[in-house]
């Protein structure tokens, strides 16, 4: 059984014209699949989407806000060590 809120807005949407239904189709569209497109891959090649790529930009700036980072200096000793 349907919720009376969604029967409303099924009822909107009907009387829009068909390019309007259209139009609202293709940005509802827009926005489910906005998410899953792949915008970045990481170093070893895994596809990151848009929300996994902003997580990792946030997890970044938290561990630099926290001190976890080295200096280049320190990564350029490291390097060597490879």
């Amino acid at each position: 059984m349907k919720h009376s809120s969604l029967d409303n807005i099924y009822n909107e949407i009907m009387l829009l014209s068909d390019s309007d239904r259209n139009k609202l189709y293709d940005r509802m569209k827009k926005e489910f699949y906005q998410d899953s497109e792949i915008v970045a891959y990481t170093t070893s090649g895994k596809p990151l989407t848009k929300s996994e790529y902003i997580e990792q930009i946030n997890t970044g700036l938290r561990q630099i806000e926290n001190g976890e980072m080295i200096t280049d200096d320190e990564l350029q000793k490291e390097i060597e060590t490879w």
